[in-house]
């Protein structure tokens, strides 16, 4: 497993569990950029990359993921990973975000 593809797979995983890290504008911004980077996970990481070193907060629970992330047999991590995984994780995020909202 290439740290390219621990690193895409921690921050689905973070994107799933804390939506609340990620607005309507994050995830606007994430959803251009991931279209506009090329699907090969090198590139689409260290856009991924690029975009949380601006976000602290993001920043901070991606770290916290990545290192959770090493300490697991790589085996239980998904290599399967391109755009439409991050496009598709991005929408649940945003449809739980939007869902928590309409309740308050």
């Amino acid at each position: 497993m290439t740290f390219a593809e621990q690193n895409l797979d921690a921050f689905i995983d973070l994107i799933k569990t804390q939506p609340a890290l990620f607005n309507q504008e994050k995830i606007d911004n994430l959803e251009k950029l991931i279209n506009k980077t090329p699907d090969e996970v090198e590139q689409l990481s260290n856009a991924i990359a690029n975009w949380y070193q601006n976000h602290s907060r993001i920043l901070d629970a991606q770290l916290n993921f990545l290192n959770k992330s090493l300490n697991v047999r790589s085996s239980e991590i998904n290599s399967d990973i391109d755009k439409n995984t991050l496009l598709n994780a991005i929408k649940q995020s945003l449809a739980k975000v939007n869902k928590k909202n309409s309740r308050s």
